[in-house]
């Protein structure tokens, strides 16, 4: 079996991909990842073949002019329109032949929503697709909103279902390009925006959403129509944390590691000010992975900075995890078994804190911009509460035994044989 991944965006976009790629591997079949060229060292080092797509989103939003118009200055709503107009919709356009000329061969093509076009190459090939968002924001429920625009509110069921429509909408920017690559390259007539979200050639289209479905127990409104196999972990055999943390790590007590990822602080002094009182206070030493939180610390006995660090191996050996909330940077925590604080900052980050902490698996969540120093050592000395840490070993075990990636592979294997 051929399987073809399309995927566009940051990091969080591709791991889940990348982890269940090396699952299809290992049980013998063949696979392409096709996405931005920001990813390519990253998927080939981990013996998959790669395909580069022209929409390489990461290095757009990083680049001086995405910066610029994405994240600097204060939000221009015409700025974002005209650079997307100019610079993202042709690149997306491109990137439909190259999803194309990637899918050669293929038994099942696997796909972002954000891929454009797959569900049309699919079609065209007559082989099945799957949908496979990271988060949970395709499939409309009623037991929670769209989480890209309640990710902390119920509405009710009926407001709940409602919020999803505008995931049929998500082409309508694009569909002039969407269409153009259906005539020119795949030889098919129009479409409308939307008309492939959910359905095929009458078919349903799979949905797959790589999270634990333990965490989803009380969602019945999916009724079969998504499968929930578990977290796709990254097997991380190879790699080891840094000589100095782990000569820290090893000189006393187990720290509070402190990581935001790739999330700015709004003002990281007064941040870091507050964690130095918090942690002092509570007499803790600390773990920070700066990243791009814009922290620096001085050379401290106590705390340990560093710019970044394998979150499997570093929260293990942590007494608490303070985090940004990501879907990636969750899971991380949850199968440490360590307790976990998380301070949302957007997107999906709010909703996984909620989440989290309504099932009891982390503490209450902190506002950066409201923080005190009072709340830090509230949570602190929680994460040392013998009922606290329980919790935390207990969906720990859960987490381990649901084996996401080896769930996932037979979830495709199964459709490839039915097709």
């Amino acid at each position: 079996m051929k399987a073809v991944f399309f995927t566009l965006g940051t990091r969080g976009d591709v791991q889940p991909y990348v982890a269940l790629a090396r699952g299809l591997i290992s049980k013998g079949h063949q696979v392409v990842i096709c996405t931005g060229e920001t990813f390519r060292g990253f998927i080939e080092e981990n013996g998959i073949a790669f395909y580069p797509a022209t929409a390489d989103l990461m290095a757009i939003l990083e680049s001086e002019e995405g910066r610029a118009v994405f994240a600097g200055g204060g939000f221009n709503f015409f700025k974002m329109l005209k650079y997307s107009k100019e610079v993202v919709t042709p690149a997306y356009r491109k990137t439909m032949d190259d999803f194309f000329i990637a899918s050669k061969g293929a038994d099942v093509i696997i796909y972002h929503p954000k891929a454009l076009g797959a569900v049309d190459i699919a079609a065209y090939h007559n082989i099945p697709c799957v949908s496979m968002p990271p988060v949970p924001i395709t499939y409309p429920v009623t037991e929670f909103p769209n989480l890209a625009m309640f990710p902390k509110k119920n509405l009710g069921a009926t407001l709940n279902k409602l919020t999803y429509q505008p995931i049929r909408l998500a082409e309508k920017p694009y569909i002039k390009g969407i269409n153009a690559f259906r005539e020119k390259s795949l030889g098919f007539g129009k479409r409308k925006a939307g008309d492939l979200t959910y359905y095929s050639k009458g078919k349903e289209i799979p949905i797959v959403y790589p999270i634990s479905p333990y965490l989803f127990q009380n969602v019945k409104s999916w009724n079969g129509h998504v499968y929930l196999p578990g977290f796709f972990y990254l097997d991380i055999k190879e790699v080891e944390l840094d000589h100095g943390l782990r000569d820290f790590l090893a000189a006393g007590t187990k720290p509070i590691v402190i990581s935001f990822s790739s999330m700015p602080l709004k003002d990281p002094d007064a941040f870091k000010d507050k964690l130095i009182q918090a942690l002092r206070k509570t007499n803790n030493r600390g773990v920070v992975l700066t990243g791009v939180s814009g922290m620096t610390f001085d050379e401290d006995k106590t705390i340990y900075s560093i710019d970044k660090a394998p979150h499997r191996l570093i929260f293990k050996e942590a007494m608490g995890i303070v985090h940004h909330g990501g879907m990636g940077t969750a899971a991380e925590g949850l199968l440490s078994g360590v307790p976990q604080l998380i301070m949302p900052f957007s997107v999906d980050q709010p909703f996984w804190a909620q989440r989290l902490y309504d099932q009891g698996y982390a503490l209450a969540p902190l506002n950066q911009k409201k923080l005190k120093v009072s709340d830090l050592v509230a949570a602190f000395e929680k994460m040392a509460d013998a009922e606290v840490i329980q919790r935390a070993e207990a969906i720990m075990a859960v987490i381990k035994a649901e084996n996401g990636v080896e769930q996932g592979v037979r979830f495709i294997e199964e459709l490839v044989q039915k097709n």
